[in-house]
């Protein structure tokens, strides 16, 4: 196995879920990644088998139609200690009822080291186009602002207290008059 280490929005990428998702995911304990972040705005790095994980978690949601938790505990009783290129299925043996006593059910058989090359594949793609976003306002961002204030300033100087609240109130007055977005009268 690599040491790859992947934050959360390239995990989302290569999984092709929301990065909420991801940490949603990680909040409930359907995966531990292998860096855990320390607080808000604090890095998640996440390896190929955590990647893998995601990614059957999200089959069996999306393919099968399970439900996100109970897909994620039929997985934590049936994932490998050690993920490696030699497990090529992963089995998913029904949960026994009273009702399927009788009847003889067939395990899940998901194609591991398919996914697996899928995901390896998939991971190159992202890294290759992935961009992270950028946080917080853009650069130049305070001198735009103060030369916009400045801008309105100046007209301003003119314009009384009176004048000003007399023009708050009949925006105020036109708005409750106009009926609610989205209705019609």
């Amino acid at each position: 196995m690599t040491t790859l280490q992947l934050k959360t929005g390239q995990v989302a990428a290569v999984v092709g879920i929301p990065s909420k998702q991801v940490q949603n995911d990680v909040d409930a304990g359907y995966v531990q990644p292998t860096v855990a972040g320390q607080g808000r705005g604090s890095v998640r790095l996440f390896s190929l088998e955590n990647v893998v994980q995601l990614t059957v978690l999200e089959l069996l949601v999306r393919a099968y139609g399970l439900e996100r938790q109970r897909a994620a505990a039929m997985l934590a009783h049936v994932w490998p200690p050690r993920l490696t290129k030699r497990v090529k299925v992963l089995q998913i043996p029904p949960v026994p009822t009273t009702r399927s006593a009788e009847i003889p059910l067939e395990p899940l058989r998901l194609p591991l080291g398919a996914i697996m090359e899928a995901t390896e594949q998939r991971i190159t793609q992202v890294l290759a186009t992935y961009g992270e976003k950028t946080r917080g306002r853009p650069a130049g961002w305070s001198q735009h602002m103060h030369q916009v204030l400045a801008d309105i300033a100046a007209p301003l100087q003119q314009v009384s207290d009176a004048q000003l609240q007399e023009a708050v109130a009949t925006a105020q007055a036109t708005r409750r008059r106009r009926p609610p977005q989205g209705t019609t009268p």
